[in-house]
């Protein structure tokens, strides 16, 4: 029997059954599939067949299902932060690609596979960074919502486990005699990927036919890779067109399954692509901006080697953490693997995240260095003491805290350490095959795991708080030179505190030229003694000399964000001086967007700023946007000025150039310890565990112009994401099988809609229960 005659019976069969239940979900998952790419090439008919060029797609979904048309990524367009909603249906703890702690300096390296399988093969990894990130903060999967032995998971970045017969059937069919032979006839032999996407396809596909198996996925990187690749129309319609015949093998392979009447087919992607024919993205590298002097002469930390230092040791897929040296710097010349006072994570492209070390920290360690001089002259030497005391005077009372607590945390984290080795100890050596099917030999290796985990960092917070101690205690004679190791008192591979407006706006990046200068007062000049750099006015101030395409900006640049320091919900939005925003949000979720400029906070910490009318050219260019959609009638500047439900800003900003990017920047930059659920811990752990996560959160945000990406290490020709834009944030998101009708969605949703309203369906607890669309 042909495929086409047991799809057409299976389809009959399913008709004549009567109605149930959905309760098996198959999700085709795209990594980077933009909805307006796809949605018109659906819609685009094939001259030589009369039919959709996406031909099953349209059939599957457009005729049999239900289309959300405006489904957006919610934060930023990023794979990691974004997969990591769709996955759990909650607020997000991961908010990057690649996350930095700022007191250890522990990478959380998101993206990257090879460290993952060769850990799990020693027995000393179980699940991907990611998801070892959501156990420890109590967020459950999707998938486990179906337990262990009732589900399928392709390879993909929230991965638990590894499946090795998949790899060890992929590398045999890989090296085959056949395979062989055609290398060496020329006729090449499949790649890699694609015969990783084989075994994965025909494996899913048979347990499709096991009605014990509730719950599968397919993941593919395809389009994201293309579509990075390259802006041709053409080659875009060819990935397409690959993803359309998987979904249509998948869709019958489903529809010939014993669970075909009970069974929902989902497809959907994390974020949509800046990707348009005829523009080349180009890359301004912020690592070279940030070694310059301009930059502050730092040592940058980055998890991939540059395009520029793209050697032979650029190949090592275990790289996690790499330094490129300044060649300017002000006073840490050849202590680069020491003190890395920059670190990013580029990957996303649209987007950079910059982690600076604390600027007062820079300014303690340059006057110990000075100090430490035995030639500097006596009356320097007492100034320095003097600014160095009051620098620290400054910070004692916060640091008393953060070490108090600190120190409290980790008697708590030992005394779980202790708990857990009793666990780990009674732990049987050996699993039946029963026990490894429901996954309990995964589950042990996850215990001694997150026991070598919280060794680890039972260590490397110990050691900050023994800096910390160190600086609080700090005593210096001002009559003789400085004679202490400054590495006690200063940590290797460490930031210390977040910087506050203040710090950034006015940054020590190190000595003057001319060295310490005293004023007319014989106090220290630290105005004339130390180099400043202002990151906010340095960023929006870069120019391109040479710009080959009209399409693009001269300016790299379009905005930087964070959040306010010590106002937990406001966030501040710089173009330039007199182009800013203020994003404010309540406790019950209403928003209000201020026009601002000129915002500044002097160093005790008080912040001020001029109001202004809303005008053409803010960041987010909302008023302007043809797109924006207020009330009839209302006056937009006055619409604009109030405060607003979320859904209310969603359903008059989606259709902008920036989409949700109001939304966007309240998920990205809240506090995001206060999505880790307390899951019973005692109120010291779970403060420890909240901590780690906003340990991880960036200084600021970089946000790229149009068509700009701040990739370092490839500069991805074709399009990027990353960004609040519409055509970043589009994302994919369509349904078709048991009790799902066929409709288009036009109301607008966003990534927290997604879990919740699949695990609806088919009858599992919602995370987010207010978050679940009823489909008519």
């Amino acid at each position: 029997m042909s495929a086409l005659c047991r799809y057409l019976l299976a389809g009959c069969l399913a008709l004549a059954a009567p109605a149930q239940s959905p309760r098996r979900v198959v999700i085709l998952k795209v990594d980077g599939l933009n909805a307006d790419l796809l949605y018109d090439t659906m819609r685009q008919v094939n001259p030589a067949t009369g039919k959709s060029q996406l031909p099953w797609l349209t059939h599957i979904f457009n005729e049999g299902g239900s289309v959300f048309e405006n489904f957006y990524t919610r934060g930023l367009s990023l794979s990691a932060p974004s997969w990591s909603m769709l996955d759990t249906g909650r607020h997000a703890v991961i908010r990057g690609n690649v996350e930095y702690d700022r007191f250890t300096g522990h990478v959380y390296d998101y993206l990257n596979f090879f460290p993952f399988y060769i850990g799990y093969a020693r027995q000393r990894e179980v699940d991907m960074p990611a998801v070892e990130v959501l156990d420890r903060a109590g967020i459950p999967l999707m998938i486990d919502a179906f337990g262990h032995a009732k589900t399928y998971q392709s390879f993909q970045l929230f991965q638990r486990g590894v499946r090795w017969q998949t790899l060890k059937n992929v590398l045999k069919a890989r090296f085959s005699s056949s395979s062989l032979l055609s290398l060496i006839e020329g006729g090449g032999a499949a790649p890699l990927d694609d015969l990783w996407a084989q075994e994965t396809e025909r494996e899913l596909k048979a347990k499709l036919q096991d009605p014990a198996i509730l719950y599968l996925d397919f993941y593919t990187g395809e389009v994201d890779h293309e579509g990075h690749a390259t802006s041709q129309s053409a080659a875009m319609q060819d990935v397409l067109k690959r993803i359309d015949s998987l979904a249509g093998r998948l869709w019958t392979s489903i529809q010939a399954s014993p669970l075909a009447a009970e069974t929902v087919f989902v497809m959907v992607s994390d974020h949509g692509m800046n990707n348009v024919p005829g523009i080349f993205s180009q890359a301004f590298s912020l690592p070279d901006l940030l070694n310059s002097p301009q930059g502050g002469a730092h040592h940058v930390i980055t998890n991939r080697h540059p395009f520029s230092d793209y050697k032979l040791k650029g190949l090592n897929p275990l790289v996690q953490r790499v330094i490129t040296p300044s060649t300017a710097s002000f006073y840490l010349s050849g202590e680069a693997s020491r003190y890395p006072t920059a670190w990013l994570d580029l990957d996303g492209n649209e987007r950079a995240s910059v982690h600076l070390r604390n600027s007062d920290l820079n300014k303690i360690h340059i006057l110990l260095l000075q100090l430490a001089r035995p030639d500097l002259r006596e009356e320097l030497r007492r100034a320095a003491v003097e600014a160095l005391m009051r620098t620290l005077d400054r910070h004692r009372a916060e640091w008393a805290k953060t070490l108090a607590e600190l120190e409290e945390e980790l008697a708590a984290l030992k005394g779980a350490i202790a708990a857990r080795k009793q666990v780990v100890a009674e732990q049987p050596r050996k699993f039946s095959s029963e026990q490894k099917s429901e996954g309990e030999d995964r589950e042990a290796r996850r215990l001694t795991e997150q026991l070598s985990e919280q060794t680890e960092e039972y260590s490397d917070y110990t050691a900050y708080a023994t800096h910390l101690r160190a600086l609080l205690a700090l005593d210096v004679d001002p009559k003789r030179p400085f004679q202490k190791k400054i590495s006690d008192f200063i940590p290797e591979m460490s930031l210390g505190d977040p910087n506050t407006v203040s710090g950034l706006q006015h940054y020590v990046a190190g000595p003057k030229q001319a060295g310490l200068v005293l004023d007319s007062n014989g106090r220290l000049d630290e105005e004339r003694s130390f180099r400043y750099v202002n990151y906010f006015e340095l960023l929006a101030a870069q120019r391109v000399r040479n710009n080959p395409q009209a399409a693009l900006s001269p300016r790299p640049t379009d905005f930087t964000a964070l959040r306010l320091p010590g106002a937990e919900n406001a966030y501040w939005l710089y173009a330039d001086d007199d182009s800013q925003l203020l994003i404010l949000q309540r406790a019950d979720g209403g928003i209000l967007v201020k026009p601002v400029e000129r915002l500044a906070q002097d160093k005790s910490g008080k912040t001020t700023w001029v109001p202004q009318e809303w005008r053409a050219g803010l960041p987010l260019h909302l008023f302007e946007d043809p797109e924006l959609r207020v009330p009839e009638g209302a006056d937009r500047a006055v619409w604009l000025s109030d405060w607003h439900s979320e859904r209310e800003w969603l359903e008059a900003t989606h259709r902008c150039r920036y989409s949700n990017g109001v939304i966007d920047v309240t998920e990205e930059f809240s506090p995001v310890g206060a999505n880790v659920p307390a899951n019973g811990l005692s109120p010291v752990l779970l403060r420890y565990e909240r901590r780690r996560r906003e340990l991880v959160q960036p200084d600021f945000e970089v946000f790229a112009a149009d068509h700009w990406n701040f990739n370092a290490r490839n500069f991805n020709p074709g399009g990027n994401h990353g960004s609040f834009f519409r055509i970043s944030t589009h994302s994919v998101w369509m349904m078709a099988g048991t009790g799902v009708p066929v409709q288009r969605i036009s109301e607008p949703y966003d990534s927290l809609n997604f879990a919740s309203t699949v695990l609806s369906l088919v009858g599992k607890a919602a995370p987010m229960p207010e978050r679940v669309v009823r489909l008519r």
